[in-house]
């Protein structure tokens, strides 16, 4: 007679007293499993948010208005900026007297030095800086270098020369030094661009509807020029702890179980005199590789109001014609061809209006 019980496999039969802990052990494998990928130790462990502290542990406030009454601060920053500019178009925000001239919008693209098509296209489409009557724009592409490809940065030479719109500095141009890019926006438009309204940070795969981010930017009292911020604003955003993601991040980075309030970094907008603020206190923040995080920690630093709007969009947002019609910003437009037909549409149904 053929043993037919499950229990028996290749001669070895389980005792009656053996098979629960089998069956226990079947049912705890894939929630130990699930723990270790998860990294459920590392959330658990995190340090609840009310405790945050992030270096420098100083009154921010108090250190920014010293420097900004050219005062000593009384500590020594952080961060000093040790990548010198290889590629400046300092007078871009001059008149031809050399004096500062009146901006309305700063457009500051963070751009990777490969994408040629794509800052091209910005050009003709919604990064044009006389595409809107009475309004003063300028733009530029904040880049970093490949010191190991001679020809690219040749090329990115005469880019500069054609359209005298490329910042660079001497850092690897690479995703985790972002950071270091924004950091190089902000540092130009305080020391270059001084007569800039306001400033529009954009990575260069996005999709903008100038008109729209006018309306939006317009709404902006005076009074709010010196501490706001506006963009699409994450609260009660967990660290990743899973550690094969390239946004994990371990407890000794950061222990706490929430970030800051943080704009998404691939479209977010500040008045020239919050940029002044953010820019010093960014020297004596210490520095994280998520660049829209860091953004979030310094603002926090400095009580500086975050003001989130729906119509700025992080992902892909599927295109239709009157559903973009409020859209300010979208993310997902690294095909030059996509961008060209969405802008040209929204451009020509604005003019038809």
């Amino acid at each position: 007679m053929v043993n037919s019980s499950p229990w028996k496999w290749r001669g070895f039969q389980l005792q009656p007293h053996h098979r629960g802990n089998v069956i226990i052990a079947c049912l705890l494998l894939p929630s130990v499993y699930y723990c270790y990928y998860y990294n459920v130790y590392e959330y658990a462990m995190a340090t609840p948010f009310a405790y945050f502290e992030y270096p420098l542990e100083v009154d921010m406030d108090k250190v920014v208005k010293a420097i900004m009454n050219n005062e000593n601060p009384g500590v020594s920053p952080l961060n000093k900026n040790n990548f010198p500019f290889v590629i400046n178009p300092d007078r871009k925000c001059k008149d031809e007297d050399g004096n500062d001239e009146n901006i309305y919008i700063l457009f500051l693209i963070k751009s990777r030095m490969g994408n040629f098509e794509q800052r091209q296209m910005i050009r003709r489409t919604w990064g044009r800086e006389h595409g809107i009557p009475y309004v003063n724009i300028r733009r530029v592409f904040l880049l970093g270098v490949d010191p190991n490809d001679k020809a690219l940065q040749h090329r990115i030479g005469l880019e500069a020369q054609d359209h005298e719109d490329i910042v660079q500095q001497f850092f690897v141009d690479q995703y985790f030094n972002n950071t270091i890019k924004l950091m190089m926006g902000f540092q130009w438009a305080v020391q270059h661009c001084t007569g800039a309204r306001f400033l529009a940070f954009f990575d260069d795969d996005y999709y903008v509807n100038t008109h729209n981010l006018l309306n939006l930017l317009q709404a902006v009292k005076p009074t709010e020029y010196n501490n706001l911020l506006l963009g699409f604003i994450w609260k009660n955003a967990m660290p990743y702890r899973i550690q094969d993601k390239k946004w994990y991040i371990s407890l000794a980075e950061y222990p706490y179980r929430f970030w800051p309030p943080y704009p998404t970094a691939g479209s977010f907008f500040v008045p020239m005199e919050t940029a002044e603020r953010i820019y010093a206190a960014m020297q004596y923040t210490k520095i994280i590789r998520f660049d829209d995080v860091f953004v979030g920690i310094v603002a926090w630093k400095l009580k500086i109001e975050l003001k989130h709007n729906n119509n700025l969009y992080f992902y892909d947002y599927k295109y239709e014609l009157n559903r973009y019609r409020p859209v300010i910003a979208a993310h997902g437009f690294g095909d030059v061809e996509r961008l060209y037909y969405v802008w040209k549409e929204q451009h020509d149904l604005l003019k038809n209006e």
